[in-house]
């Protein structure tokens, strides 16, 4: 199971530029929206794109790398070209699915081991929701619209993030989670709940104004 830090460098930085801009064009409403904005409006998307790939794709998944290597497993980031092209295509259409790539290891095989694993990216995307969420609360002024912004869509697709990855559907994180520890991840499960409908990203789903 070789693979050069060289081509775990090429996948990342692949993975990190097709998210920006799958991000921005579904930040945008998709190929067919993207005219009507203004140079200054695309750049801001742009900027917002980037900020929620680093945050809630890059270091969700270097969180995986690192617990996964602390624990002894030989463990790196692998790009998933069909993963890149659904991404792309979906966001031209204003929303976004597909996953560009993911970390892989080997040398660890029991379930705690894998729980922890798993639980290290959506633990990182909850920490960054709540941080920037509580920025934002502390920045929403008139004057700081663009700060404001950007902190809004990072707070919100990181616990987005959070919540679809901890479904205990396999092969998702969310299912490794319950096998090791059905308690912890209940808990954790209810909590990104509880703060996807308090950012407001729920009750939209559900057409409720809050």
């Amino acid at each position: 199971m070789y693979y050069s830090r060289n081509n775990e460098t090429n996948d990342i930085l692949v993975a990190v530029l097709i998210l920006t801009i799958s991000f921005t064009l579904m930040i945008t409403g998709g190929i067919t929206r993207i005219t009507a904005y203004s140079t200054g409006a695309i750049e801001l998307a742009g900027l917002t794109g980037f900020a929620v790939t680093v945050t809630a794709f890059l270091l969700h998944e270097m969180a995986h790398r690192t617990v996964a290597k602390r624990l002894g497993a030989v463990a790196f980031f692998k790009l998933w070209p069909a993963g890149v092209l659904i991404a792309l295509i979906t966001s031209m259409f204003g929303f976004l699915f597909g996953a560009p790539g993911a970390v892989e290891f080997a040398g660890l095989y029991d379930q705690e081991s894998e729980g922890k694993i798993a639980l290290a990216g959506p633990a990182t995307n909850i920490v960054l929701g709540v941080i920037f969420y509580v920025l934002y609360l502390l920045l929403s002024l008139p004057s700081m619209f663009i700060v404001e912004f950007v902190l809004f869509y990072v707070a919100l697709l990181n616990l987005w993030f959070a919540l679809f990855n901890l479904l205990p559907i396999p092969p998702l994180d969310g299912s490794k989670v319950f096998y090791w520890n059905s308690k912890l991840y209940a808990g954790i499960f209810i909590l990104v709940i509880v703060l996807n409908f308090v950012d407001g990203l729920i009750p939209s789903f559900l057409g409720i104004h809050i």
